[in-house]
């Protein structure tokens, strides 16, 4: 009895682990390739920064995204602090779409080694497919 109720848990989870697998299958045709970014003050007295960036998606099947769908995800910690955020360029080639912009954020009481040990400034990219479905693209750090 105690086998067959083992076995019956473990082809549960093993059921559940494989949905997952799928699921993280699902959007292989579009991923990030590489983001750039830098920061810069905004005025003389420093309580602005300037996070510009560059991101580019690989998009391997020609998914048919919508323009205006393209959403930067930023990071808890920038949003909490965030002044101002504009994508400036989006640009859609034949295998892959760039896109560009900038956030200001209220960098008051932050010390340069306060922003550099806070890397991750962008989650990723949310976007919507032409059949209406929303796909995040998120950024690894390395």
């Amino acid at each position: 009895m105690n086998k067959l109720l083992m076995m019956l848990v473990m082809l549960i989870l093993f059921t559940g682990c494989s949905n997952m697998t799928t699921k993280n299958e699902e959007n292989t045709d579009l991923l990030i390739s590489d983001a750039l970014t830098s920061i810069g003050g905004v005025n003389e007295s420093f309580d602005r920064q300037k996070l510009s960036y560059e991101i580019t998606i690989i998009n391997k099947g020609n998914v048919p995204i919508i323009d205006d769908s393209i959403k930067v995800i930023l990071t808890e910690w920038i949003n909490e602090k965030l002044i101002e955020h504009e994508i400036t360029e989006k640009r859609f080639n034949e295998d892959n779409i760039i896109v560009k912009g900038y956030v200001v954020f209220d960098s008051k009481g932050l010390t340069k080694n306060d922003i550099v040990e806070n890397k991750s400034y962008i989650n990723g990219i949310n976007i919507e497919t032409m059949n209406g479905k929303e796909i995040l693209i998120e950024h690894k750090y390395d």
